[in-house]
C-alpha cells in the first residue's frame, strides 16, 4: 500500500463522513465505487438509531476535536491493514459531538486495472 493509496482512503473517508454529518445517506453511493452494504434505507435506520440512542446529533467531519472523559489524545486515526497483495482495508472510529459512537466504519479497497477500487463495506459497531 503506498501513500497516494492512503490519501485515496482517507480522501474516500471524509466523504463518507461529510455525507453521514449532513444525514444524506441515500449520497453514500456516491462517495465509493461498489456498496458491500446497499441498502442506504437500512444503514439510515441503523446508524441514525445509534445516533438517538445515544443523544447523539449528527457524525463528525473528519478532523473534528474530540472531547473525551477521561481526556486522553485521538487523532482520527485511520486503521490500515493489507490483506493481500490485491487488496487493503481502512476502519475509522465515527464520532458526534466529539465523543466516541461505538461505531466504526469499514471500507475496503482493491487493485484493479491500475486503480484502486473504493468499496464501502460496512457501518459496525464496536
Amino acid at each position: 500500500m503506498t501513500e497516494q493509496d492512503k490519501k485515496i482512503a482517507i480522501q474516500t473517508i471524509k466523504d463518507i463522513l461529510h455525507v453521514l454529518h449532513e444525514k444524506r445517506y441515500e449520497d453514500l453511493p456516491s462517495c465509493v465505487d461498489e456498496m458491500d452494504w446497499d441498502d442506504t434505507e437500512e444503514i439510515r435506520e441503523c446508524v441514525q438509531g445509534t445516533l438517538d440512542m445515544n443523544g447523539f446529533d449528527a457524525f463528525d467531519e473528519y478532523d473534528v476535536p474530540c472531547n473525551f472523559h477521561p481526556q486522553y489524545e485521538y487523532h482520527h486515526e485511520v486503521e490500515f491493514y493489507e490483506k493481500s497483495p490485491e487488496s487493503f482495508e481502512a476502519n475509522y472510529e465515527l464520532t458526534s459531538g466529539g465523543e466516541l459512537v461505538d461505531l466504526c466504519l469499514q471500507l475496503r479497497f482493491l487493485y484493479s486495472e491500475g486503480k484502486v477500487k473504493r468499496i464501502f463495506h460496512m457501518i459496525d459497531p464496536m
